[in-house]
């Protein structure tokens, strides 16, 4: 702890005594990002849609607490963009017609406790639909839950919805809807947008003094990357940059790593994702703490935990390796697909020696290609059609599961981290 006394007593030096004042305020910079979940579902109609959403975790001004967890914010649709390219072709050979639309929101104004607006000026974000916390060795639970020691609070309200994880019947739910050629888009609520401010927002503050942080001897620190990293193009000795976003506090609440303290650090190894789905992992550290207007000090920093898109399936092994998963469920619809396309050319006859309709085995054979679309146009062509849908089908799926490229790691800027200051490991 020799590295949290030093720091400490850089972090005293810089507390200013409390200047008195009838309206206290405090002013959060720009570039520092909200992270804002909605509260109910938002069909996607037209841009300037009105969105509703809250805090999912608070913000913090160097030692303080400027802006709670939940706190309102309003906003609206932004921009309804076009489909990429593979996305497209990917629903197409599904029977989708229509794919998801790259769609943005922005949030401008800021609704206290008294009932008054405070304007916004934020960049314009795409939302995920489901957000898992990661920690080292476990995997995303279906609901959000913090460990005793942890500075993670419980889960409440936006926060509650935000990292509640789809379970299977959710999943499966979901998988026959996406079977029908026509998806209504829109936005599920917990959606969790982050938007950077675009310029400073100063907050009116409570007369009387917050809550303090209990004091703690825990070695975690919560902060946010400042560069993005993804394992397609992170090499060995690339900079990483992150910045401490909840103010630490010793046992007897003295101030030891303030909020906007910066972590300096490095890759450590990056495999970029590979053909026969061999998926990408990275490995990075940090070596040095910046406490504002003070000398860097030595660290040994780790990844502890972070918080990503629940799809990706991302998981960190004892070292702190980030690295997706490979569900053994994805084997399940190949085995299908290839079952139900051998099955497509056998032929059953009646009594009287005429070829069935097999009405059943078309329909199979439609869906595991196209979809519902699938479905009828099998109905309706001749059988060889039928097993053609088949076999289009499920060669698309053993390619996608089994010979495809695999995920690459992807960590955005703003992905929020935990990091573990500790010996070598």
């Amino acid at each position: 702890m020799h590295v949290f006394v030093t720091i400490a007593v850089a972090a005293l030096a810089l507390q200013q005594p409390a200047v008195p004042s009838d309206a206290p305020q405090a002013t959060i910079p720009a570039r520092v990002p909200l992270r804002v979940a909605l509260e109910r579902r938002v069909k996607i109609k037209r841009v300037g849609e009105p969105i509703q959403g809250r805090l999912v975790e608070p913000i913090y001004v160097f030692d303080r607490m400027v802006l709670p967890a939940d706190s309102v914010l309003e906003g609206h649709v932004a921009e309804i963009g076009g489909v990429p390219f593979f996305r497209r072709f990917a629903a197409l050979m599904s029977g989708n017609l229509f794919p998801k639309r790259d769609v943005r929101a922005q949030f401008d104004a800021l609704v206290l406790k008294d009932g008054s607006r405070l304007s916004l000026s934020t960049a314009l974000a795409l939302g995920t639909a489901h957000t898992a916390r990661v920690a080292q060795g476990k995997q995303p639970s279906k609901r959000a839950s913090t460990s005793p020691g942890s500075q993670t609070d419980p889960d409440t309200g936006a926060a509650a919805l935000a990292f509640h994880t789809p379970g299977t019947w959710r999943c499966l739910e979901a998988y026959m809807l996406n079977m029908f050629p026509y998806h209504p888009q829109a936005w599920s609520p917990g959606t969790l947008f982050t938007l950077e401010l675009q310029t400073p927002v100063t907050i009116p503050l409570p007369s009387s003094a917050p809550p303090a942080l209990p004091g703690t001897e825990s070695s975690e620190l919560r902060a946010r990357l400042v560069t993005g990293l993804t394992s397609a193009t992170a090499r060995a000795g690339s900079p990483v940059e992150a910045v401490v976003t909840r103010p630490q506090f010793s046992k007897d609440h003295r101030l030891v790593i303030p909020e906007g303290s910066r972590l300096i650090g490095e890759v450590v190894k990056a495999q970029k994702a590979r053909f026969l789905h061999r998926n990408g992992k990275i490995l990075f550290t940090f070596h040095q703490i910046q406490v504002p207007s003070a000398e860097p000090q030595t660290i040994r920093g780790y990844l502890e935990g972070v918080e990503a898109d629940w799809s990706a399936h991302l998981s960190l092994d004892s070292e702190g390796t980030a690295q997706p998963t490979a569900l053994k469920s994805r084997l399940i619809f190949p085995m299908v697909a290839a079952t139900v396309a051998g099955l497509s050319f056998h032929q059953d006859y009646n009594a009287h020696g005429v070829p069935d309709l097999d009405s059943g085995g078309r329909a199979e054979s439609g869906a595991v290609g196209l979809g519902l679309i699938g479905t009828v146009l099998a109905q309706i062509g001749p059988r060889r059609e039928a097993s053609a849908i088949a076999i289009l089908g499920a060669a698309f799926s053993i390619y996608t599961t089994f010979i495809a490229r695999g995920e690459n790691v992807v960590l955005p800027t703003d992905t929020p981290i935990t990091v573990s200051l500790g010996a070598v490991r």
